[in-house]
């Protein structure tokens, strides 16, 4: 990956619909260079997905829950179990295998209280490896960044 890689991958973070002409200008490449590096860059993995960015503000009731989630026992199975749980609840958006006091951290956007009720007593309650788990309410999506800096 060369500089020019760099710049279109950084201005695409911004605007992934941006036109393969406004990015050459941008980068300084043809557009038909875009395309073919954008092509690369999606083949090689390195463009995972493009994705629509929702405004929550925008969309009634749903909330953001940061839940701290420490586990009784470690091991590559035990691990790999629970991630394979984590990845298959919509409701959690992220999550993070931490160093340090908890072993997880999950965030989960959820419509109403109830859904975040029945999503823990899913995945955390009934999972016997699940010590103890710790949630805070976000009051409000102050920033939300998507941008890996290049």
């Amino acid at each position: 990956m060369d500089t020019f890689d760099r710049a279109i991958l950084s201005s695409l973070q911004t605007n992934s619909r941006m036109s393969t002409e406004k990015l050459g200008e941008l980068v300084g490449l043809s557009a038909s260079a875009c395309q073919r590096r954008i092509k690369k860059l999606r083949a090689d993995g390195v463009i995972e997905r493009e994705i629509a960015v929702l405004n929550r503000d925008k969309l009634d009731g749903y909330s953001t829950v940061i839940v701290d989630v420490i586990l009784e026992n470690g091991g590559e199975k035990i691990l790999d179990d629970f991630m394979e749980i984590l990845d298959g609840e919509d409701l959690v958006q992220q999550y993070y295998y931490t160093a340090g006091e908890v072993d997880f951290v999950l965030i989960i956007v959820t419509n109403n209280m109830d859904e975040y009720d029945g999503l823990t007593r899913r995945i955390l309650m009934s999972n016997t490896n699940v010590k103890k788990f710790h949630s805070k309410v976000a009051i409000k999506s102050n920033k939300l960044g998507l941008k890996i800096p290049l």
